[in-house]
Formats: C-alpha cells, structure tokens, sequence
C-alpha cells in the first residue's frame, strides 16, 4: 500500500509547519497569559490558511476534506505543538454546524469571523456525551454545563441538550452564568449555568452526534500522534547532547533500548492512525464512533508513554514548563480525555468488536 502524501497534502503539511515555525516558549506563555489565553488574530491567521474550511462540506463553502487530510493537518499541528485550538474549537463546532444544516453558521466559523465552543458535557455524566439535563424548547435553553473548551473567547456556544436538540446561544445572552478556569495545557474552559437563554434551536439526530464523536476522537489521535514524534524528536536529540561520565547518555544501552521502545511504540501508534483514518466512515457509520474510541485508546496509551519517558530523560527540567516536551505531554493529556478516556474508549471500541 501506497502511504505517500499527495502534493496537496505535502503542501498543506509544508505550510503548517513554516506558520508554526519553532515552539516559542515565551510567547507561548505570554499568549496564556492574555485574556482567554489566546490571540484571535492567530484564529484569523488559521483560517486564512484555510485549516478550518477543510474542515466544513463543500456544499456549505468549504473545502471539503477527507478524514485523511483532516488527520494529516491534525498530526502536523502535534508535531508542532501548536497552541492553536484547531480541533475542538474548530473543526469539532463546525462538523455539528454542519451537521444541524446551519450552513450561515458553517461559513463564518470557516472563516475564522465568529468563534464558537461546544457546551457537550454534563456535570457528573463523566465521558458520557449524550445530554440528559439540559433542555432546549421554545427558543429557550436551560441545564448546565462543564468543560466548555475556549468558551472565554466564543461569540456563540453551540449547546447539545436532550431530546437530539442542539442550541446556538450568544456568549453573552440573558440567561447565561459562565466561571472561566484553566486546564492543564495553560488554554482555557468554563463552567455554564443556562437559565432559559435565548437560543436558536436546530435537531440534531443522534447518529449524527455520534459521527461528530468519531470524528473527533479520530483527529484527537492524529494529533497526539504528532505529539508523541515531536517528544520523541526533542529527546533523541537531548540524549545526543547531555553528557554524563565523560559520555553523551544516548550512548547508554539501557536509554537506547528504552528509546528503541519509544520508536517502535510511535510507529505503531501512526500505523493506527493512518488505518483508521483511511477508512470509510459512511459505510459502517453506526460503529465509526467506536472504531474511532478503539484507535484514540490505543494512540493515547503510546503517546502518554512516550512523553513520560521524555520527561524522565530530561532529568528536572523535564518537570518545567520552559521545555516543549512539557507543553506537548500537557496536551497529550487533554486530548487523551477529550470524548473519554483509554478505558472508556476502550468499552465503547469492545461494542463494535
């Protein structure tokens, strides 16, 4: 099997990583430290490059990209370590724009003019995605939520609430009671409290969410698999420098047999990736989801791995924050729960088994 990108795809990878340029850690800190702990003129700059609108359909004005284009952007922006939240305040609002028909909505995500974050989990449900206690009728929105990824910098929450409903509310309407916190890769969510917001109310078909599910849990795999190289990347080269009894400690057998581990456990885990990307979703779209929480467990598993390992080859500082490898396991841990964790990707893949 051929697993050459074709010059599109070379392209966009290119371009991806001449916009990410090195990982700058003092402007990674000074963008955490600004109000919603990111730029919106680097949102602009992203969908100028056109990373959101391969996100959207064709017939909505976007591109249109195939999972395996979505995933190959996913994993460049890993190895990268971008601080860009491409997936969840992305690619995640405007697969269930799309999803609703709300091609409007479609076409201003796409272009990078409104921001919009996904009000999905409930509090005390854990991983489960499914709303049970928030409810959309008569234009209205109530229920609360937890979790809301860059809800500080959303124009629109888009709210899924039971009944297959989903709801568009204005960040700040009437009835809506945010407490902003930070989570663990410096980026920025929020607890929402709905007290009958105002809200624009579209059906959204359980199948439909769930396909948005996989989709998701498929492109979180892709990134930690850029993730896991770029952490793999920094310490092979660490390991070549660092010099301990007169020798550099890359030249130590036992750091060379863990290290070999390393590589053997990434190229696994981008072998899982590519598989499952490849796929056609279309054709077994009721287990999608399933096959995609099977791929995310499995990459998630060798990525955490990956990164622990990095973090004790750097010795100390690999505990700080002015290293990248830091960064990139922070994010490797969120994106390990996003949609659920191993184990409970691991119950909904046995499903589908």
């Amino acid at each position: 099997m051929n697993f050459d990108l074709d010059e599109d795809q070379q392209l966009t990878r290119d371009m991806i990583g001449r916009f990410l340029g090195p990982v700058d850690i003092a402007a990674r800190h000074a963008m955490r430290k600004s109000d919603g702990g990111y730029s919106r003129a680097r949102w602009q700059e992203v969908a100028d490059l056109g990373l959101l609108a391969l996100a959207a359909p064709e017939a909505m004005g976007g591109i249109g990209g195939t999972m395996v284009d979505l995933a190959l952007v996913a994993e460049a922006l890993g190895k990268g370590v971008a601080i860009d939240p491409w997936l969840e305040n992305g690619v995640l609002p405007i697969r269930l724009a799309a999803a609703t028909g709300d091609a409007a909505l479609v076409g201003d995500l796409a272009a990078g003019t409104e921001f919009a974050a996904v009000a999905f989990a409930e509090p005390g449900r854990r991983y489960e995605a499914e709303a049970i206690g928030t409810r959309a009728e008569d234009n209205q929105v109530a229920g609360a939520k937890t979790f809301v990824l860059g809800a500080p910098l959303a124009d629109t929450l888009l709210v899924t609430a039971a009944d297959n409903k989903l709801a568009k509310v204005a960040k700040d309407a009437a009835g809506v009671v945010r407490q902003d916190y930070p989570v663990i890769n410096g980026s920025n969510a929020s607890t929402i409290d709905l007290h009958r917001a105002p809200a624009d109310i579209f059906d959204l078909s359980a199948a439909k969410f769930q396909r948005v599910i996989g989709d998701i849990r498929m492109l979180a795999a892709a990134e930690m698999v850029g993730l896991a190289q770029a952490m793999f990347d920094d310490t092979l080269a660490y390991v070549g420098e660092r010099q301990q009894f007169g020798a550099a400690i890359g030249s130590f057998q036992a750091l060379q047999h863990r290290l070999v581990e390393c590589y053997a456990a990434l190229e696994q885990a981008r072998s899982m990736m590519l598989r499952t990307a490849m796929l056609d979703p279309t054709t077994d779209d009721a287990n999608w989801p399933r096959i995609a929480a099977g791929a995310k467990a499995f990459v998630g598993e060798a990525a955490t791995r990956i990164g622990l390992e990095a973090v004790q080859m750097h010795g100390g500082m690999g505990q700080t924050d002015e290293l990248a490898i830091g960064h990139a396991l922070k994010r490797v841990m969120l994106l390990d729960k996003l949609f659920g964790d191993q184990d409970h990707c691991l119950r909904t893949y046995t499903r589908a088994a």
